[in-house]
């Protein structure tokens, strides 16, 4: 399948931390002509660890992305995970064997990242698939991994991960629309057995979040 990006993502919408007072700006992709907004503002002494305390701005990393934990909420387009017109969270982060007849062995390991997501009528992803336009998308190729040391891994999304699973009924939606909830797994192959694996938003140029993962 093919997706196209739309104009714009999540147009003046904010990157949220849950329970926090402030957020983070989030732009789309959109035209060569259009320029990004700036990204969320940070204190130049905050790093990725120790995470921030639910009263502090959001913490963003070296990488340009909030830091998450399992289970927090993240979203855009609103001052809070509770008026967002998406919401989402990680609830878990566990290796997983193939067990598709069609997969190839991974060079490396396979993750399943479980999400949950929800959407409002209000929503509008700056995705467009078979003429369907207002989508988002946490497809395995809006993700990237990262070893322990910063260095970027060149893709998370193989041909392994690909066809990893033989009930594909587990997988997250390829895509997600407004007024809608989904839940499922997103498989990602990493290179090192710790590391850190983001996601980028489908799209938007500010950043995204950004979670540790132990695959061991």
């Amino acid at each position: 399948m093919k997706i196209s990006y739309a104009l714009a993502l999540f147009a003046a919408s904010a990157l949220i931390l849950s329970g926090c007072s402030s957020s983070a700006q989030a732009v789309a992709q959109g035209t060569p002509t259009q320029t990004a907004s700036p990204g969320p503002s940070v204190e130049p002494s905050q790093t990725s660890s120790p995470a921030a305390s639910p009263s502090a701005s959001p913490l963003i990393n070296a990488h340009g992305n909030i830091v998450k934990k399992v289970g927090e909420f993240a979203g855009a387009g609103g001052t809070s995970a509770a008026d967002g017109t998406l919401k989402f969270k990680v609830t878990s982060i566990e290796p997983i064997s193939c067990d598709s007849p069609y997969s190839t062995r991974p060079a490396g390991t396979a993750l399943a990242v479980a999400l949950e997501v929800e959407t409002t009528a209000n929503f509008k992803g700056g995705l467009t698939m078979n003429n369907e336009s207002g989508l988002t998308s946490f497809m395995a190729n809006y993700w990237k991994g990262y070893t322990p040391d910063g260095t970027r891994m060149n893709k998370v999304d193989t041909v392994a991960v690909q066809s990893c699973v033989a009930d594909q009924s587990r997988l997250l939606p390829d895509t997600i629309g407004k007024g809608e909830k989904a839940a499922g797994i997103v498989i990602l192959e990493v290179t090192t057995p710790t590391g850190t694996i983001a996601y980028d938003g489908a799209g938007m140029t500010s950043g995204g979040w950004e979670w540790d993962y132990r695959a061991k």
